[in-house]
């Protein structure tokens, strides 16, 4: 063999080696790296300025600047998650008194409720053609259920811990970025050999997609919020504005988001004999203040990213689906670094032969 392909050779193992045992390393805290670059990425134009005022000391300016973000992100996070994992235990400690009764008694009470009884009589006249057994197809239903919103609580429980963790090395990161972000972009630059025109669009590319997700994110949380305090006043429930908030938040949340708050609002109704109220609480709650987050999203998402709405639900429904709630804003910027590379790729084909500009 030829010592200059052995040696070339070796030199890519090598190289392939350290970027696996990388890979290795920084894996369990890829999806914690990734939020803190996209906030410091969205932010770091306050930064700039607030460098300005501070005459050039980037400590200071790094440190007040986490500080203002800590301030107004991730303290309110810290909240939400302190009152959902207080809310966990108690249904944890109601489901495990159920449980240890070996009785279905809370169960049976919403079932032979006088307001639900008419509706469950008229479901079995409709499903008796088809014999169907309707205890036995809702009674495990229910259960599972009732398992599913367990297992996401004690889950909270369980990993809270290794959240705070994640939340101060996420704070750290940020600080970091802000203080050496820059330089390390321009010394990462040097070593990437491609064109500069190309670097310029690959940055603004990725400054605009993470801008997008972050503001696209925050606007679906408000028009859920608003439209969950709406169904709240129209239901007659105290306090739309006070749990339309609440639901704005809840909103960040995978899966459930706005269900943790509409969703026992419906069942206070129904308890209280409200029938038709609380049945047109949770049509409203899944059709439009849940179901509305798939479509509004990628809306606000492709408007301000200046992509194809295609690419931006491909984006986010796939990143989330292999990458968890860091695919939210992990999908859209890979699909657009991709159309970059692409379109790229299609410009060099179409230039003429000999011309290398």
């Amino acid at each position: 063999m030829d010592r200059s392909l052995f040696t070339t050779l070796m030199a890519y193992t090598f190289a392939l080696l350290l970027l696996y045992l990388l890979y290795s390393i920084l894996s369990p805290f890829l999806g914690t790296m990734v939020w803190a670059g996209a906030i410091g990425v969205i932010t770091f134009p306050i930064y700039s300025r607030l460098l300005t005022r501070c005459n050039g000391r980037e400590i200071t300016a790094a440190a007040l600047m986490t500080g203002i973000v800590v301030l107004a992100v991730i303290l309110p996070l810290i909240g939400l998650i302190f009152t959902l994992s207080r809310e966990a235990a108690l249904a944890y400690q109601y489901l495990e008194s159920v449980t240890d009764s070996g009785s279905n008694l809370a169960l049976s009470n919403i079932l032979n409720h006088p307001a639900v009884i008419p509706w469950l009589e008229r479901i079995r006249q409709l499903t008796s053609t088809l014999s169907l057994d309707l205890d036995a197809m809702l009674l495990p239903a229910v259960k599972k259920g009732l398992a599913a919103m367990l297992n996401f609580s004690t889950g909270i429980l369980k990993d809270f811990f290794g959240f705070l963790f994640k939340l101060v090395l996420m704070v750290i990161t940020l600080f970091f970025f802000y203080k050496d972000g820059a330089r390390f972009l321009e010394r990462f630059l040097l070593v990437v050999t491609i064109r500069d025109g190309l670097k310029k669009t690959i940055i603004e590319t990725i400054k605009r997609v993470l801008g997008a997700v972050m503001y696209g994110i925050v606007l679906t949380c408000l028009v859920q919020g608003t439209l969950g305090g709406l169904g709240f006043w129209a239901a007659g429930l105290p306090s739309p504005i006070l749990f339309g908030t609440l639901m704005a938040i809840c909103a960040l949340i995978p899966l459930i988001g706005t269900a943790l708050i509409w969703l026992p609002g419906a069942l206070y109704l129904l308890m209280h004999g409200q029938t038709i109220h609380a049945l047109l609480l949770v049509a409203w709650g899944v059709v439009v203040v849940s179901g509305i987050d798939n479509i509004i999203r990628p809306l606000f998402i492709s408007g301000i990213a200046k992509l194809h709405i295609l690419v931006i639900v491909l984006g986010v429904l796939g990143g989330i689906l292999a990458f968890g709630i860091t695919g939210v804003v992990a999908g859209p910027v890979i699909l657009a670094l991709f159309l970059v590379f692409f379109e790229e790729s299609r410009q060099d084909e179409m230039l003429p032969e000999g011309n290398d500009t």
